[in-house]
Order: structure tokens, then C-alpha cells, then sequence
């Protein structure tokens, strides 16, 4: 596919993404969903629909190249964290009335799994959800060490046992479930293999009403309104996804691993920022504002970003 080509399908699939967000925020602001039961959606979603599309995304013939792609995949995440980690280092101090540790948290780690996954699957179809399931299996062990660490000031220990517990969750499973199928060519039946790949499809609706619903759920004027939500805004959707196209520029000639690294980073601040300020005694509302506001401008900014990163990832 020609870079102009997978940039109409990439902006394609964003519009589509667009009118799906609507979606979620028209039937919460009409009392269809409410809160109550957004949350029992998002655990169907995180519980039963994404496991399901990741071990559908592995349900492939066993390939080197494939396996290539994926062991390429975890250790290019790998080191697109590390200087991302270190880029806000850097940029992102302590100051006065800032709660650095929420922007970080924002910069850092993307709505991979909710935009990132079914952006994915609609440009590079199953390969690409196979090689995102690799740069998530990164992002949730940094998440709950790294992630945890940055959160809670160093004051919470890491201990090993709890790092597994956090690891331990479907999607995990899924992925363990999935390369075991993929690595000993085990194909599953149609009886299970199709109903597992119906349920796996409506990820991309399911997801997008559910963040659409989060969206309508808090303030968003008065978020719009704040000059520093735009900067940090624009050091999650611009300077970060330079930082890693630039990386994978030197480091990567495979564009299935370039491009799917490339679409995760490129996504919004993800929820988990909010959740860990909840839980840390963070910025809570400030970590929603940063998770609502990126979201709206990812829109725009991922198919410029992607625009101008095909032809160095090609």
C-alpha cells in the first residue's frame, strides 16, 4: 500500500472513529448509558472483547517472519519507552501548582489498547493487532512498575508478588493463550474459532462509544480553556511520535513493527492516568482533562503525524 494511500485509509478509519465517539457521548448525554453502566461495558471490553480479538489476531500459520516481527516488536517498545521515559525527564519538571508526575504519566502511556488496537487492525488487519499485543505486553509491565513508582512518589514499594498480580489480567492471558497457538500451529476449531473472532470484532465500536461516553462524562470547556493541557497535548502528540519514528528510522526496517509502534505512540494519554491519580492522590481531574482534550486532538494529529511518518517507515 503507497504511503498516500494508507494515510486516506489511516484518516478513514479516524473519521470513523470520530462518528463512533459521538455515539457514546450522545447516548450518555441522553441518559441511554450512564456511568453505572459505561463501567460494566468498559470490564466486557477489557474482560471478554479485546482477550478475544487478541487470541483471533494469533490464530494465524505459523511463520518465522511473523515470529520475527513480534520478538522485533517487544524489543523496539522496549526502547521507544525508554526515551520517551527520559524525554519527559527532562522536559517535564516540578513546579508550583504542576503536578508533573500526572503529565509524565500521560506522556509516557497512550490509549494504545481503547485507539491504538482498532486503529491498527483497520490499516494492517490481523498482523498488526498481532504485533500490538507485544508493544502492550511492554506497556502494562512498565505501567505497573515504572508507572507505579512515578504515581506514588517512590513511596510504594514494588514488590514482585504484586507486580504479577497487576500483570495478571485477560488480556495477558490472552496474548500467553495466543503465542502458545500461534508457535505450536494449533488452529482452533470453527466451532470456538469463529465466535471468538465475531466477539473480537466489535472492539473498535465497542471502544470508541466507551471513550466517547468518558468523554461526555467530564467538564469539557472549562478543559479546553487551559493553556498547559495544550502543551502537554503536544508533547504526546507531536514530540513523542517524532522521537520514536526517529528511533525506528535507525532501528527498524520492518514497516509492520515500525508502523504499529509508531500508531501506539501517536495515541492519546490514556486512561490509566486517571485511574493511578485516583489512586495515588494525584491531579485526578487535571489527569482527565489531559485524557480528554489529547483525545479530541488526536483526531487531527494522527494522520498528519502519519502522513509525514509512512515514508520514512516505508
Amino acid at each position: 500500500m503507497a504511503g498516500m494511500e494508507m494515510t486516506m485509509v489511516i484518516t478513514e478509519k479516524i473519521m470513523e472513529m470520530v462518528f463512533l465517539l459521538l455515539v457514546g457521548a450522545v447516548v450518555y448525554k441522553t441518559g441511554i448509558i450512564d456511568a453505572a453502566a459505561n463501567k460494566k461495558v468498559s470490564n466486557f471490553l477489557l474482560m471478554v472483547i479485546s482477550p478475544a480479538l487478541i487470541i483471533s489476531s494469533y490464530q494465524m500459520e505459523y511463520d518465522v517472519r511473523l515470529l520475527q516481527e513480534l520478538l522485533m516488536t517487544f524489543a523496539l517498545s522496549a526502547v521507544s519507552f525508554a526515551a520517551t521515559i527520559l524525554f519527559c525527564k527532562i522536559v517535564l519538571h516540578s513546579k508550583a501548582g504542576v503536578d508533573s508526575p500526572v503529565e509524565k504519566m500521560a506522556v509516557i502511556y497512550s490509549n494504545c489498547g481503547f485507539i491504538g488496537i482498532p486503529l491498527i487492525n483497520g490499516i494492517l488487519g490481523a498482523e498488526g493487532v498481532f504485533c500490538m499485543t507485544a508493544y502492550t505486553t511492554v506497556f502494562n509491565v512498565l505501567v505497573w512498575t515504572h508507572g507505579v513508582i512515578l504515581m506514588s512518589g517512590g513511596g510504594e514499594k514494588v514488590r514482585m508478588r504484586d507486580m504479577w498480580k497487576n500483570l495478571v489480567t485477560p488480556a495477558m492471558i490472552a496474548v500467553v493463550i495466543g503465542i502458545t497457538l500461534f508457535l505450536t500451529g494449533v488452529q482452533l476449531p470453527a466451532v470456538i474459532g469463529n465466535p471468538i473472532s465475531s466477539v473480537g470484532d466489535m472492539n473498535t465500536p465497542i471502544a470508541m462509544i466507551v471513550a466517547g461516553i468518558n468523554l461526555a462524562q467530564g467538564n469539557l470547556l472549562a478543559s479546553l480553556r487551559k493553556v498547559r493541557v495544550y502543551y502537554v497535548s503536544f508533547l504526546k502528540l507531536i514530540v513523542a511520535p517524532v522521537i520514536t519514528v526517529l528511533l525506528l528510522f535507525f532501528l527498524s526496517s520492518d514497516f509492520n513493527v515500525s508502523m504499529t509502534i509508531f500508531v501506539a505512540s501517536a495515541c492519546p494519554a490514556g486512561a490509566m492516568g486517571t485511574m493511578f491519580a485516583l489512586r495515588y492522590n494525584r491531579d485526578s481531574n487535571y489527569a482527565s482533562e489531559l485524557f480528554a482534550v489529547s483525545t479530541i486532538l488526536s483526531m487531527v494529529t494522527i494522520p498528519l503525524m502519519a502522513a509525514a511518518a509512512i515514508p520514512l517507515l516505508g
